[in-house]
Parts: C-alpha cells; sequence; structure tokens
C-alpha cells in the first residue's frame, strides 16, 4: 500500500527542514532554507530516472556498476574479399537504423505522481507548516497576532 522509501525520503525531509529551526539565521533565513530542504526531499521522492523509470540510487548503482566493469573491445575494420568472391559485385553496406523508433519519445527523467500520491507529500508539508507556526507564536508571533484581533 504504502511506498517506504518514498515515506522515509519525505519523512527525513520533513525532519530536517524542522532541525533548521536551530540555524543561527533570523526566522525568514531559516523558514527560506528549511523550505527549500523540504522541496528538495520531495522531488527526490518523486524522482525518476532512466528509460526504466528507477530510484535514483538504483540508477546511480547501474551506472556506477557500468562505469567499473571490464569492457571487450573488438577492433572492427572493413571487410576484406575472399578469392571466390572476385567475380561477384561489391556489395552496398547494410543502411544504418537507429535501435528505437523516431516515434518513441524518451524521457530520462520521471515524477512518480502516481507511485507516491499527493497525500504524503501534503502530510509532509503541513507538518512542517505546524512546527514552524509553533516556534513563530512561541518567539513572539502571538503578540504580533493581538495587534490584529483588538
Amino acid at each position: 500500500m504504502f511506498n517506504n522509501r518514498d515515506l522515509g525520503i519525505l519523512g527525513g525531509g520533513a525532519f530536517l527542514a524542522v532541525l533548521c529551526l536551530f540555524l543561527p539565521l533570523s526566522f525568514v533565513g531559516k523558514v527560506v532554507i528549511g523550505f527549500l530542504v523540504l522541496v528538495a526531499f520531495m522531488a527526490l521522492a518523486l524522482l525518476r530516472l532512466g528509460p526504466d523509470r528507477v530510484p535514483p540510487e538504483i540508477w546511480l548503482k547501474r551506472r556506477f556498476r557500468y562505469a567499473w566493469q571490464t569492457r571487450q573491445y573488438v577492433n572492427q575494420q572493413a571487410e576484406t574479399r575472399r578469392s571466390q568472391d572476385k567475380d561477384a559485385p561489391a556489395r552496398k553496406p547494410k543502411e544504418k537504423r537507429p535501435a528505437f523508433d523516431t516515434q518513441t519519445i524518451l524521457m530520462p527523467i520521471h515524477f512518480a505522481w502516481d507511485e507516491v500520491g499527493i497525500y504524503p507529500l501534503l502530510t509532509a508539508l503541513l507538518g512542517v507548516v505546524g512546527a514552524y507556526f509553533s516556534v513563530w507564536l512561541a518567539k513572539g508571533g502571538a503578540e504580533e497576532l493581538s495587534i490584529w484581533f483588538r
């Protein structure tokens, strides 16, 4: 029902966004940095890479494994004519065709809205907004609100 990987990333991002309240900056700076952290972790939870739409850690593992595996190189040379083919007319080389159809649209980056859903994203966002609102109230926001409701 739930994807533990995505929920873990969202929860970690929300936790780090709340921990941004301890930075030695003004409250506005804390809010900006906290929400940038939260948005970055939301994008990471939604991100899918490659033509087969895998999460970034699997994609990086594949790229790393491919980069370090040994390769077998072949020296390709032009085809030599054999003695029995002297009388045969020279053959035209075959046309190279792309491996994919030109109608295919390759999208290397994809966001998995269907897999994750909007509700976990909104839950993390509202939790962080609630934490920031509580801290704002504790640090003098209540007095500012009282001015508006006199």
